[in-house]
């Protein structure tokens, strides 16, 4: 999602854009604001490195407020930030964890964004969707249930014909009755304004004003010339209740004429007029008659007519008009062709809509039908691969056990009924000092208070038997309720391994690597170059069980290293098209030295060809985006960011090959023993991907400053003598307490062989990176004597050997970083040898104060 849509979202759900706060929130990496990262890091689960992932947590809003409380409200910052991070992942607001276990991954504004990663092949998502994995299931999808014709199609077309019929049934019949109402009730107040004009001279006559005959003549007269309708032509009658005619102002020859069986010759309905208004009268006083009569002076065209009449009762007449209604029901004919015209069209527009409606709808139906059969299907093949595993697995939903796997039944010998019925720490071994952790732990788990960890503990079997095993916890989320997948390995100590597990043949220690390698190579994706690492510290183990050399066991590490930054860069170009200009990733410190651990965490930088400074944010925002992505692929393959943020997605070590050469001239012509310190790990360097020509120039550029500046020396001479044997009185080992133990850091043991190594090769334009490599340069060109170079070659290979062995015994997993050695746990003759061994580093420096300072090491 763009950055203006989030701010375009922001402002409508708060009234600010706040598109200050978008860009912090998806911003690279800034290094003037490193610093500021790493005094907060020491927040619990705060990755000052990955603070791009970090500010789309939870966890960052914090942050979000100090940085822009002065320009907005908490309540604003909060609601834009959670506004944004919900329009990024559907909704949720994922915690730090998330993305370390892969459950979320992160999304910026200036990335295209990517699919998600597929779980299913397209060709294992089509089985799953089409059910094939159920026999006769493709014939069964194409029909349709009843129940789909029960719900879609009878529905729909019973309201069709509803609609059609309703028209008819009442629209027409009631558009008729308004029209006959309106007719009848004009023709009543016709009626009744003559009844009016008679009662007035009925009154005349009550009042003896006129006689009777005088008051009925002047009321006939008047009634006589009343008229109305089209062409005045509509009039009025008068007759008794003989019935015998009194006026009428057409038909003055019938007046005084007995009409009691008179039927006239415009009467086309046969009914007897006169006599029946009577009866109304009789009846009512007044009333209504339909009939049919000649249509004006047409004799073959008969219309419907309808007449009112009404009495007085004080003279026994009947006065009457009457109107042709065939307006009524031209009207009505008008409004039913309207109306089929348009329920023709309307039943059209309907027909489409309906058949649409009824395809999509079918559609629906059928491929609801094959995703049922499919999730059948992926859920029996999920919870195979889950039963599967030699790993056992409970899931907790809601703060309760819902599932455990066949292997943890058959691991702690219980059944899934009472896995389910007690909580989870239950099964950890009471009183044992290392559940303290894990008890507490899994409790605050169930309780949704605590992330994610991996620790070991101790279970006990339903018959009472303990294992260790290492437990591993990952959030997961359902439609409304969170939960968490519990993993739990059994640990196997003290196993003795073999080299021919891994190549068939243990004839020689080399042969596993290079298909370890071979697979990260051919990996198609990420994951699988993961899955490949994932070997190695087994491989580890295994050889130094068998007794092989640590520069082996270096190189084991190294190179699979070097095999996955490779990889990591290739899928990274794959996927982002080629770099603007020609570039070298570099390895810095211990990973171009090859000197690693499991443990070892990344230090590298990126050089790329010089541009035109016009061009140069440009160029570097792309090398940046490709670091980001590969130093994020090589912490998820264990190896973690460098704690003082010394990496390629830093702009600080993303640079052209100028501002390199810029760089390392302010480093030497301007040394001190403090800067010398800083920048020690980068006078250790080795191209691991791309233009070597670059990193050749580069290291060029510094032995030549170097050889230019005799002082630089010194100052880098008094850094390594900086560096102390952990040597006390009269040579004993001098240890740091830790509770009940007493440790020696091993890694710091090894800088001082490191750095006399370095400083000797820089003097004497030895390019080999490694330690050892630089120590029989220089032996070979004269610069040491043999017997300090096997000495010191003896000193490092016996150092790492013991870091091997202590991070081997020290953690079964090989997955937590341990250099500090507890020499209780050594014998005599090991302490012994390990103190002769860190006496002659001494010797090593006091040479290097000679050679480069004149005197004697202090």
């Amino acid at each position: 999602m763009k950055i203006s849509s989030h701010a375009d979202r922001s402002e409508q759900l708060v009234g600010v854009r706040a598109e200050d706060i978008h860009k912090w929130i998806d911003g690279f990496f800034d290094a003037e604001s490193f610093n500021h990262f790493l005094r907060t890091g020491s927040r619990r689960g705060f990755d000052p490195y990955n603070h791009r992932k970090y500010r789309h947590c939870a966890e960052a809003l914090e942050d979000a407020y100090r940085e822009f409380e002065s320009k907005y409200t908490r309540e604003q910052i909060k609601a834009v930030f959670e506004s944004h991070l919900r329009d990024d992942y559907d909704g949720f607001i994922p915690l730090q964890e998330d993305f370390e276990s892969g459950m979320f991954t992160e999304k910026y504004h200036e990335s295209d964004e990517r699919e998600l990663e597929k779980i299913l092949s397209e060709a294992e998502l089509s089985e799953y969707f089409k059910g094939s994995a159920y026999p006769g299931y493709g014939k069964k999808q194409k029909l349709l249930s009843a129940g789909f014709y029960w719900r879609i199609v009878w529905p729909t077309v019973i309201a069709a014909i509803l609609f059609g019929s309703s028209a008819f049934t009442i629209i027409v019949p009631v558009f008729r009755n308004s029209m006959m109402k309106q007719k009848k009730g004009m023709i009543k107040e016709l009626t009744s304004i003559a009844a009016n004009a008679v009662e007035f001279y009925l009154h005349q006559e009550q009042s003896g004003e006129l006689t009777r005959s005088e008051a009925q003549a002047q009321a006939a007269a008047e009634v006589s010339e009343m008229r109305y309708g089209i062409g005045n032509k509509d009039y009025f009658w008068i007759t008794d209740m003989q019935p015998r005619m009194v006026m009428h102002p057409y038909r003055p020859e019938l007046v005084g004429h007995d009409l009691a069986d008179y039927s006239d010759s415009e009467n086309k309905s046969g009914k007897k007029l006169f006599a029946e208004s009577v009866e109304l009268v009789k009846a009512d006083n007044e009333g209504y008659l339909e009939y049919l009569w000649q249509w004006m002076d047409d004799p073959s065209r008969a219309e419907p007519k309808l007449s009112f009449v009404r009495g007085i009762p004080e003279w026994g007449w009947v006065i009457g008009t009457g109107i042709y209604i065939h307006d009524v029901e031209d009207e009505i004919a008008r409004l039913s062709r309207n109306l089929l015209i348009a329920d023709g069209v309307i039943a059209v527009a309907m027909l489409a809509l309906m058949s649409n409606v009824l395809y999509q709808s079918r559609r629906i139906e059928i491929d609801r039908k094959r995703a049922e059969t499919g999730l059948r299907e992926a859920k029996d093949r999920y919870r195979a691969l889950v039963e599967g595993s030699n790993e056992g697995y409970v899931l907790e939903v809601g703060g309760e056990t819902v599932y455990s796997n066949h292997t943890l039944r058959r691991m702690t010998g219980y059944n899934d009924a009472e896995l389910a019925g007690r909580k989870i720490w239950e099964l950890l071994e009471p009183g044992n000092e290392i559940n303290a952790f894990a008890a507490q732990h899994l409790q605050e788990l169930y309780a949704h208070t605590t992330s994610s960890a991996e620790f070991e503990a101790r279970i006990l079997t339903k018959a009472g038997d303990a294992l260790d095993v290492l437990v591993s916890t990952s959030r997961i989320f359902f439609s409304e309720k969170n939960g968490h997948v519990i993993s739990f390995t059994e640990i196997r100590r003290g196993q003795q391994h073999t080299l021919q597990a891994f190549y068939g043949s243990d004839d020689t220690p080399e042969l596993p690597l290079p298909e370890i390698r071979k697979k990260i190579e051919e990996a198609k994706t990420a994951g699988q170059v993961v899955q490949a690492l994932k070997e190695v510290p087994e491989l580890v183990r295994a050889m130094s069980d068998q007794g092989v050399k640590p520069g082996i066991l270096r190189e084991t590490v190294g190179s699979s290293y070097d095999a996955a930054i490779h990889r990591f860069i290739v899928q990274s170009l794959q996927e982002n098209g080629s770099p603007p200009v020609p570039f070298a990733f570099l390895s810095l410190g211990s990973n171009a030295r090859n000197e690693m651990t499991m443990f070892s965490d990344q230090d590298n930088g990126l050089v790329f060809a010089d541009v035109d400074p016009d061009i140069l944010p440009e160029t570097r925002r792309a090398f940046l985006a490709l670091a980001d992505d590969v130093c994020g692929k090589l912490r998820q393959a264990g190896y973690p960011y460098c704690s003082g943020g010394i990496m390629a997605a830093n702009p600080k070590w993303c640079l052209s090959l100028s501002e390199w050469k810029r760089q390392f001239g302010k480093w030497i012509l301007k040394a001190t023993p403090q800067t010398i310190l800083e920048v020690n790990i980068f006078f250790d360097v080795r191209c691991a991907y791309g233009d070597e020509p670059l990193m050749r120039e580069l290291r060029g550029h510094v032995q030549e400053l170097t050889q230019r500046n005799p002082e630089f020396y010194i100052h880098f001479a008094k850094n390594c003598l900086g560096y102390k044997a952990p040597l006390g009185l009269l040579g004993r080992i001098r240890t740091e307490r830790k509770g009940s133990e007493k440790n020696i850091d091993v890694k710091e043991c090894l800088k001082p062989i490191e750095t006399f190594a370095r400083i000797y090769a820089l003097r004497h334009n030895v390019l080999a990176p490694g330690t050892l490599e630089r120590l029989q340069a220089l032996f070979e060109a004269g610069a040491i004597p043999e017997d300090t170079y096997r000495e010191m070659v003896f000193v490092f290979d016996y150092l790492w050997q013991l870091r091997f062995f202590n991070q081997i015994a020290a953690h079964a997993a090989l997955s937590t970083n341990i250099d500090d050695l507890d020499i209780s746990t050594l014998t005599d003759v090991e302490r012994d040898n390990l103190q002769n061994v860190l006496a002659r580093i001494p010797a090593f420096q006091t040479r290097l104060s000679y050679d480069f300072l004149g005197v004697a090491a202090p």
